[in-house]
C-alpha cells in the first residue's frame, strides 16, 4: 500500500515538472515574439488587447464545457476570487511586462521575471505562513547580484536612442510584473483547489481580457491598429503559443507540485531566451550576461 502510493505520488512529481518545464519553455518564446512585434511598429497596450482578443475564445469555449460538466456549481464568491487573482496574473503583470519590454532586452526581461521564485518564497514567508530555510538569504544574494549585473549588462548594450533612464524605468516595470505574477502564484493556489486548474484558468483570463479590452477603448477608442499578414501571424503566435498553452500548463503544474516547485521548474526560461534573442533578434551577449544568469539560477535554484 506504501509502495503503491509512493509509485503514485513520484508519478504525479514527473508529470507535474514535466508540465512546468514545457510551460517554461513556452513562456520563454514570449518576450522573442514581443520583440519582433515591436520592432514590426506595434506597441504594448494594442499588442496585449490583441493577443488577450484572440485567447479569449479559447477560454470561453472550455469554460464554457466545464461548466456545463460540474455536478456542483461554484460559488459566487469562488468565482470573483478567481477573477480578482487573474488581474494580477494576467492583466496586471502582462500589461507591466510588455511595457518594460519597449526599454530592456528579452535577455533581460526574462532573468527578471525568473527571478520571481525568490518573491514567492519571501511573500510567502512573511504572509502565508510558509517555512524557509537559512540558505534562503545566500540564494537570494546570489540572485539580486545576477540581476544587477544583467542590468549593468544592458546599460552597456542599450540600442542608439534608448537612455539609462529608459533601461531603469524598463527594469521597474519588469519588476513589477514579476512582483505582481508572484501574489497571482500564491493566491491561485486556493483558487485551484476549488475550481480545478483548468476552470480557474478559463474565469482567471476571462478576467483578465475583460479589464485588458476595457483599458484599451479607454486609452485608444474603438478602433485597432494597422495590422498586416506578418503582424497577425505574430499576435496568433503570442496568444496561442506563447500565452494559452502555458497557462493551463502552469495552472496544472501548482496542482500537482505546489507553487514552489511549480516557479523553480522554470530554470530553462532564461537559457532558451538568451539563445533565441542572440540567434532571431541578434541581441549582444558577453561575459557579463554569463555572469549574471549564472548567478541568478544558481541563486533561484537554491531557494527551498
Amino acid at each position: 500500500m506504501m509502495a503503491a502510493s509512493l509509485t503514485s505520488a513520484e508519478r504525479n512529481l514527473r508529470v507535474g515538472l514535466a508540465v512546468a518545464f514545457t510551460a517554461a519553455f513556452l513562456f520563454s518564446t514570449k518576450p522573442i515574439i514581443i520583440k519582433w512585434l515591436y520592432s514590426l511598429g506595434m506597441s504594448a497596450l494594442p499588442l496585449m488587447g490583441l493577443r488577450m482578443l484572440v485567447a479569449f475564445p479559447v477560454y470561453l469555449i472550455i469554460g464554457f464545457y466545464l461548466w456545463n460538466r460540474m455536478e456542483s456549481k461554484p460559488s459566487g464568491t469562488n468565482l470573483l476570487r478567481a477573477s480578482a487573482v487573474g488581474l494580477l496574473g494576467y492583466y496586471l503583470a502582462s500589461l507591466l511586462d510588455l511595457s518594460g519590454l519597449e526599454y530592456v532586452s528579452a535577455q533581460l526581461e526574462r532573468l527578471m521575471l525568473y527571478a520571481y521564485p525568490s518573491m514567492v518564497i519571501i511573500i510567502g514567508a512573511m504572509f502565508f505562513g510558509a517555512k524557509v530555510s537559512r540558505s534562503v538569504i545566500p540564494a537570494l544574494l546570489l540572485t539580486y547580484a545576477g540581476l544587477g549585473v544583467m542590468y549593468g549588462h544592458d546599460l552597456q548594450i542599450a540600442p542608439p536612442g534608448t537612455s539609462n533612464a529608459d533601461i531603469t524605468k524598463g527594469t521597474l516595470l519588469i519588476i513589477g510584473s514579476a512582483l505582481s505574477f508572484s501574489l497571482f502564484i500564491l493566491f491561485s493556489k486556493r483558487g485551484i483547489a476549488e475550481l480545478g486548474s483548468l476552470f480557474f484558468t478559463c474565469v482567471s483570463m476571462a478576467s483578465a481580457t475583460l479589464a485588458t479590452l476595457v483599458h484599451y477603448v479607454i486609452a485608444e477608442g474603438l478602433s485597432l491598429p494597422d495590422m498586416d499578414a506578418t503582424r497577425w501571424s505574430g499576435t496568433l503566435l503570442l496568444a496561442l503559443l506563447a500565452t494559452v498553452a502555458p497557462s493551463f500548463m502552469v495552472s496544472e503544474a501548482i496542482k500537482r507540485i505546489g507553487p514552489a516547485k511549480a516557479s523553480v521548474s522554470g530554470t530553462i526560461g532564461p537559457v532558451m531566451t538568451t539563445i533565441m534573442a542572440i540567434l532571431f533578434l541578434g541581441e549582444p551577449f558577453g561575459w557579463a550576461a554569463v555572469a549574471g544568469m549564472t548567478l541568478v539560477m544558481i541563486g533561484v535554484s537554491r531557494l527551498k
